[in-house]
């Protein structure tokens, strides 16, 4: 496959982040392998960035939860994914809700609420939101990692 046509179809699998999927297409021989063992390679190369890579990696999430008219830099499977969950059509007393625990999170752990939407409706989403807040910088640091795996992994999914 061709550098361009590569980077388009598994650039996005990472948010805001093709360079992980150049780095997989600069680095392997990949014409014989399979879009899971293309992720699980990307997967392998997020799991040895070092810590501000990885950091700036979780950076890249937008916040859960954007008001009606206020869709700013989501990306389009960003958007797909929260509307999917119900987190495009709060009420005001959720909307308000959800802005306090993402400001909590943020304010707590330096960077947004990760979590793989999919499959999950609101409310659940706000449970795990006020669980984590509970964790220890590290371990939610490598639940933000991991969820973010599960994200590609989704996105590869509905790519294939």
């Amino acid at each position: 496959m061709e550098q361009e046509k590569f980077i388009k179809h598994y650039g996005s699998l990472y948010e805001n982040s093709p360079h992980i999927a150049l780095a997989i297409y600069e680095s392997h021989r990949l014409d014989t392998l399979s879009p899971l063992e293309i992720l699980s390679l990307m997967k392998d190369y997020v799991n040895k960035m070092d810590h501000e890579s990885k950091i700036n990696l979780i950076l890249e999430h937008p916040e859960l939860g954007v008001k009606k008219g206020h869709r700013n830099n989501l990306t389009a499977h960003s958007k797909k994914e929260q509307n999917r969950a119900g987190l495009d059509s709060l009420s005001g007393n959720e909307y308000n809700l959800l802005s306090s625990l993402n400001k909590d999170y943020m304010d707590r752990f330096k960077f947004p609420f990760i979590i793989a939407v999919s499959g999950l409706n609101k409310e659940e989403v706000f449970r795990n939101i006020q669980v984590r807040l509970k964790n220890s910088f590290k371990k939610e640091f490598n639940k933000a990692i991991d969820e973010i795996h599960k994200i590609a992994e989704i996105r590869l999914k509905n790519l294939l």
